[in-house]
């Protein structure tokens, strides 16, 4: 019992702090004590689940802030883009970021780029979580398909020491 709520902790802490990963933990836990491997990852996703789903009401509400308003309002000097072969460089990577981009402003869409977040971690969902407080995705949408892509992500991690054998 200890282990499971350590592990929902851990899965809490590490959602605010990326250099705290769970994984290790999880793969930790499973080796040294008896406690099952799945209840583990579903507390870990429970706890980093609660952590995202508060970056991700935060940045919500912060972008209805007066102050934020205000600040977003002024305008910002535009950097120059870069040129010859740093400009064709990056061209493509940038290309890509803009249709991310376009992909998560629409629902549907947000929520299979969140669930591919959630269990590879590619987009990072620290960011990932941060961008989608600002679409017009549900926040019961984002906390179960958040839960249900860590559970998985989690729950595989967890259970990869008993397949080695340990």
């Amino acid at each position: 019992m200890i282990a499971v709520l350590a592990a929902a902790a851990v899965g809490l802490l590490s959602a605010f702090l990326p250099f705290t990963p769970a994984e290790p933990y999880l793969v930790a836990a499973v080796a040294t004590t008896g406690t099952p491997p799945v209840a583990l990852g579903v507390a870990a996703a429970a706890g980093q689940t609660a952590g995202k789903f508060l970056i991700f009401l935060g940045t919500r509400g912060a972008l209805r802030s007066p102050w934020l308003r205000r600040r977003l309002t002024r305008r910002t000097p535009t950097r120059p883009r870069p040129m010859g072969r740093w400009g064709t460089l990056l061209a493509r990577p940038r290309a890509a970021g803009v249709r991310l981009i376009e992909v998560t402003e629409r629902p549907r869409q947000a929520i299979g780029v969140l669930l591919v977040s959630a269990v590879t971690g590619f987009p990072p969902l620290l960011a990932t979580s941060v961008y989608l407080g600002r679409t017009p995705l549900r926040p019961v949408a984002f906390g179960v398909t958040c839960l249900l892509g860590r559970s998985i992500r989690f729950v595989a991690i967890a259970l990869a020491p008993r397949l080695a054998g340990y």
